[in-house]
């Protein structure tokens, strides 16, 4: 059951001596999801498993002492960090979500076209990994994969609009005397309010649009070096994917930590919450036990 929920359950379990349903488990409605998740990791370890590190950093060894090897390097040690971001990030970013929202009247995504933009994306950041020894065919991968994240994004801005609306609809109607659950409630609506500034309120599609363009540059860039033979073009195509990359990342990170650290005051004042909730319930129980004990 979603934490922030049990802690109204729990409550109003202790005043009115009775039991209230389990809510919606959104986590557990949405196992489809993770599971499609757990592939796209599965297929991005199994290829990294093989060595591919390992040999290619040994091959990037021998090569002549060449700028544009070094770029490569980089390059390849850049998309390595990425796919381990996007897997951090993927899991960390679900569990956000499954701990926060509890929509009502609403049914996540379970067809096909879901699972395999999950497996696709994982697919395609092995891709950028494979195809960072050459600019062209990293060009062409990284556009692709701009492509798909960008339209990843706008479907899921779609769907959480619609599970925080109705998030928001089901935490409307509960109504409670207590004055500590209605300080959970307001707090959780709070907590919502901070992931629904970084997932729809930050600027992802513009953000995703000035990557798509870019990588584009970077494309038009290692093409003229393969038409005209200028090496230094070359150079250049591997420099604008680097620092699009890094810069990306670098801005997603700060949107990323600004969210964190406005949840942990948030998180720690339900946390103290669950922690006066919980020394009640052992005062309910000590006393019925006493009077217990006396009859």
């Amino acid at each position: 059951m979603n934490y922030l929920l049990r802690i109204t359950l729990e409550f109003d379990y202790c005043e009115n001596g009775g039991k209230i349903l389990p809510s919606y488990d959104l986590r557990e409605r949405s196992k489809h999801l993770i599971e499609a998740r757990k592939w796209g990791i599965g297929i991005i370890t199994a290829a990294l498993g093989l060595g591919l590190f390992v040999s290619e950093v040994k091959r990037i060894w021998h090569l002549p002492n060449d700028l544009n090897n070094w770029a490569y390097l980089a390059l390849f040690l850049v998309c390595g960090s990425l796919v381990l971001v996007w897997i951090w990030c993927t899991q960390k970013e679900l569990d956000l979500l499954f701990e926060w929202m509890d929509p009502q009247r609403y049914e996540p995504p379970s067809d096909l076209k879901e699972t395999a933009a999950i497996v696709g994306l994982g697919i395609l950041l092995v891709a950028l990994v494979f195809a960072s020894r050459n600019p062209i065919a990293f060009g062409i991968v990284f556009t692709t994969y701009s492509i798909a994240i960008m339209l990843s994004v706008i479907h899921l801005n779609r769907e959480l609009s619609e599970v925080i609306f109705q998030t928001r609809r089901r935490i409307g109607v509960y109504e409670t005397d207590s004055a500590s659950v209605r300080k959970a409630v307001l707090l959780r609506l709070q907590g919502i309010e901070i992931l629904e500034e970084y997932f729809i309120t930050r600027p992802h599609t513009p953000r995703h649009i000035i990557i798509l363009i870019f990588s584009a540059i970077g494309l038009a860039l290692a093409i003229a070096d393969r038409h005209f033979g200028l090496s230094v073009l070359r150079l250049v195509a591997y420099g604008v994917f680097i620092l699009l990359i890094i810069i990306s990342e670098v801005i997603i990170a700060h949107w990323r930590n600004v969210r964190d650290h406005k949840l942990r005051p948030v998180t720690a004042e339900l946390n103290e919450i669950r922690r006066s909730q919980d020394e009640l319930k052992a005062e309910h129980a000590t006393s019925a036990n006493t009077k217990k004990l006396r009859r």
